[in-house]
């Protein structure tokens, strides 16, 4: 129980991060993680180190979300100025500029929305999160090939729901 408080205090705020960006809720955001800790807690004895305890965590939250996902029909996101999509803020001076580029980033979070889970999760791991194909290839199980390519179709599909979202806004 002593190790997974302390993988608690060292990656909670990681997890929560995660599911905040999937799910654009923060209340189900912080469910899904004390789920994910509970589950931790149910099979650390057969965690044997043969990955790292940070891609074991993402692996395990990446299951507690699907089966949410199968629970619920529809997402929930937050407003704009709170979803989380960076770890620090890029401001600029010219108000008029900011504004683009709100409206930028919360297209691209309502984009995220759109498409497939596993792209969205595959883009999250590696835009926000900072993890490499390997770490995203053990999560999931597969190859290091499949994460690269995986990412690729979900960045071409982000860009392709953007898009649509801009032409809409537009017309």
């Amino acid at each position: 129980m002593e190790r997974v408080q302390q993988l608690y205090e060292l990656y909670k705020n990681l997890i929560l991060r995660y599911f905040l960006r999937l799910t654009g809720n923060m209340e189900e955001a912080g469910e899904l993680t004390q789920e994910t800790f509970y589950q931790a807690c149910l099979s650390i004895h057969r965690f044997h180190q043969k990955s790292s305890a940070k891609t074991w965590l993402y692996a395990i939250a990446r299951n507690v979300y699907l089966k949410n996902l199968r629970k619920k029909s529809k997402d929930k996101w937050l407003p704009f100025d709170k979803y989380p999509w960076s770890d620090t803020e890029f401001r600029v001076e010219d108000p008029g500029e900011q504004i683009v580029i709100q409206e930028a980033r919360e297209r691209i979070a309502h984009a995220l929305l759109k498409i497939p889970e596993n792209h969205r999760t595959v883009l999250i791991l590696k835009e926000y999160e900072q993890l490499s194909y390997e770490e995203i290839a053990e999560i999931w199980g597969q190859t290091v090939n499949w994460a690269r390519v995986t990412f690729f179709r979900a960045k071409r599909n982000l860009h392709q729901v953007y898009q649509e979202l801009e032409g809409d806004e537009q017309a």
